[in-house]
C-alpha cells in the first residue's frame, strides 16, 4: 500500500510538472481586447524558468533510461531536491528584477488595498448618495508611495525579526506576487516536491543504510543548490543597499550628481527601485538642488506644493508634464497618473463633481487597468445618472479581478454591482436593477 501510495505521489507529481509548462506561472492584466476581453500577460522571467525545468526533466529522463532500473529513484530524489530551490527563486525574478511587472502588480495590489481597508466599509462607502452638502462618505486618496519593497539601507545584514519581512520581500515574496501567482508555478514546485516524496516512498522497503544514504545525498545537492540561490539572491540586495547608503552620503555632502549615479548603480542591481517613489523623489530632489526641470524634478516639485498647500501651483506642473507623458517612461508616466489620481478625489471630496467626473473619465482611458479609477468612476457615473458608464466599469472591475487570489476582492465586487444595480434602478431597468442586487449579494 505504502508503495502504491509513493508510485501515485511520482505520476501526480510528474502530471503537475509537465501541466507547469502550459500553465501561466504570474498573471497580470495589461491591457482590454477590442472584444472587451481583458488580456494578460505572464512575466518574462516565466519563459526562462520554463527552459530550465525542461532541460532538468530530459536530463531526469535521460538519467533513467541510462540507469534503467537501478539507481533511477536515487536520482529522482536528488533531482527534487535540486530543483526545488531554482523553482522557488523565481519571485525575486519578477518583483526585484522585472520592473515593468512588478511595478504594474505592486500598484494594483496597492489599489486593492486602499478599497478594502484605507476606504473602511468599501460596500458602504461607495454606494451612498450624495446628502445635504456633499457626499455621506468621502472617496479616499491613494497612498503618496509606491514600492515593491522597502529600500535596502538598512537590515540588510542585522539579523532579527523586525528584519524578517524585509528580507522575505527582497526576494520577492511580496503581496503584489502572491496576489498575481499563477497555478504553473504552484504546479511547478508542488509536483517536484512530489515526485521527490514518492521517490523516497517508493524506497521504503529498502535497507536503513541505503535510505540514510539517499538522504544524505539529497540533502548535500539540496542544501548546495539552495546556498548557492541564496547567495546570488543576495548579492543584488547587498550591492543595491551599498550604493543606496553611498548616495545618501554623498547628497549629505553636496555631491549630487556622484549621489543620482549611486541611484543608478542601485537600481541596475534592483530594478524594481526606479518605480519606489521614494527613489523617484530623491531623484528629482537632486535634479532640482543641480537646476534641472526634467520628469523627475517636476513629480518632486508636484509633492512639495502639493505638502504645502499649493494645490493649483501643482496642477499646473502636471498640466506641462501631461504634454510630454507619451514619452515617459512607464515609472514617470504611472507616478504622473497616480498624482492626476489624487487631484481627482480632492476635486469629489470637495464637491466639484462635475470636474472630478471629467478627470477620472480622462484617467478612465489613459489608465485601463486602474480599480481605483474604475471604481470612482462608477461612483461618479452613479451620481450622475450616467447608466451606460456604470455598466462599463462594473464590467470592468469584475474581470480584472478575476486576475487576483486574494478574498477580500469580493466586498469590492459586491459594492460595484450594488451601484449599476442603483443605476438600472433609477434609469427605470427594474429587472436588471433586480438581477445585479442579486450579484451584490452573491447569489
Amino acid at each position: 500500500m505504502a508503495r502504491f501510495a509513493a508510485l501515485v505521489f511520482l505520476g501526480l507529481g510528474l502530471l503537475m510538472v509537465v501541466a507547469s509548462l502550459v500553465l501561466p506561472w504570474f498573471v497580470l492584466a495589461t491591457a482590454w481586447a477590442d472584444s472587451g476581453d481583458l488580456v494578460t500577460r505572464d512575466a518574462r522571467a516565466t519563459r526562462w524558468f520554463r527552459v530550465g525545468l525542461i532541460v532538468m526533466l530530459g536530463t531526469l529522463f535521460l538519467g533513467g533510461w541510462v540507469l534503467r532500473k537501478k539507481g533511477v529513484l536515487n536520482m529522482v530524489v536528488v533531482w527534487a531536491a535540486v530543483v526545488l530551490p531554482v523553482i522557488l527563486w523565481f519571485p525575486q525574478w519578477v518583483i526585484v528584477h522585472d520592473s515593468e511587472t512588478s511595478g504594474e502588480a505592486a500598484w494594483l495590489q496597492q489599489q486593492h488595498d486602499n478599497l478594502t481597508w484605507l476606504g473602511g466599509d468599501v460596500y458602504r462607502a461607495h454606494s451612498e448618495r450624495a446628502i445635504g452638502a456633499g457626499m455621506a462618505l468621502n472617496m479616499q486618496d491613494p497612498p503618496l508611495k509606491l514600492g515593491a519593497f522597502r529600500a535596502p539601507m538598512v537590515g540588510v545584514t542585522s539579523v532579527g525579526i523586525a528584519e524578517v519581512p524585509d528580507l522575505i520581500w527582497w526576494f520577492g515574496y511580496n503581496p503584489a506576487f502572491s496576489q498575481f501567482a499563477g497555478k504553473g508555478w504552484f504546479m511547478a514546485w508542488m509536483g517536484v516536491l512530489f515526485m521527490g516524496m514518492g521517490g523516497f516512498g517508493f524506497l521504503r522497503g529498502a535497507g536503513g543504510k541505503r535510505r540514510r544514504a539517499l538522504l544524505k545525498r539529497a540533502a548535500l545537492a539540496g542544501g548546495s543548490v539552495s546556498a548557492i540561490v541564496l547567495i546570488a539572491g543576495f548579492v543584488p540586495i547587498l550591492a543595491a543597499g551599498s550604493s543606496l547608503k553611498e548616495a545618501r552620503t554623498q547628497a549629505l555632502a553636496g555631491d549630487w550628481q556622484p549621489a543620482i549615479a549611486s541611484l543608478d548603480r542601485a537600481e541596475q542591481w534592483m530594478p524594481a527601485l526606479a518605480f519606489d517613489t521614494g527613489i523617484i523623489f530623491q531623484r528629482g530632489r537632486l535634479e532640482s538642488l543641480m537646476g534641472g526641470s526634467g520628469p523627475c524634478a517636476k513629480i518632486y516639485q508636484v509633492w512639495e506644493l502639493e505638502r504645502a498647500g499649493h494645490g493649483g501651483r501643482a496642477e499646473l506642473l502636471l498640466g506641462d508634464l501631461e504634454l510630454k507623458r507619451e514619452l515617459l517612461p512607464r515609472v514617470w508616466a504611472r507616478e504622473l497618473s497616480r498624482s492626476w489620481l489624487r487631484v481627482a478625489v480632492d476635486d469629489f471630496n470637495s464637491g466639484k463633481i462635475g470636474k472630478a467626473g471629467d478627470r477620472f473619465a480622462w484617467l478612465f482611458e489613459k489608465e485601463p487597468m486602474a480599480l481605483q479609477i474604475s471604481f470612482h468612476r462608477q461612483l461618479i457615473s452613479l451620481q450622475e445618472d450616467k447608466v451606460m458608464e456604470n455598466r462599463e466599469c462594473q464590467d470592468r472591475i469584475e474581470k480584472i479581478y478575476k486576475t487576483f487570489l486574494r478574498r477580500e476582492k469580493k466586498g469590492v465586487i459586491a459594492a460595484s454591482w450594488w451601484m449599476l444595480s442603483q443605476g438600472e434602478l433609477t434609469a427605470g431597468n427594474e429587472m436588471k436593477a433586480l438581477e445585479a442586487r442579486r450579484k451584490s449579494k452573491g447569489l
